[in-house]
């Protein structure tokens, strides 16, 4: 199970470069992520932050507990949360 979450944490860290970059060369109304946005506008860049360690961690934490008893599943949601962080880059890669 190391190398799916090796693979989350990479693809997530991916995403968040890239909204960083993104977000410096052409401001929040580049995102295409509207919760994204808010929770920017709202607590910045420090709470965006934090909300993303929390989403990876959530997902990382919920595979490992259910890993044991239905490693589809845990699978399931390490794809999920791999392709999302991927996507995300990608996305921001196109808008920068």
């Amino acid at each position: 199970m190391f190398v799916p979450l090796f693979l989350l944490v990479g693809a997530n860290a991916f995403d968040y470069v890239t909204f960083l970059v993104m977000a410096a060369r052409h401001g929040l109304s580049a995102e295409a992520n509207p919760i994204v946005v808010r929770i920017a506008q709202e607590l910045g860049l420090p709470g965006l932050t934090v909300a993303k360690l929390a989403v990876v961690s959530i997902a990382a934490l919920t595979a490992i507990v259910i890993g044991p008893q239905r490693p589809r599943t845990a699978m399931l949601v390490l794809v999920a949360g791999i392709g999302v962080g991927a996507l995300g880059g990608m996305s921001n890669i196109a808008s920068i």
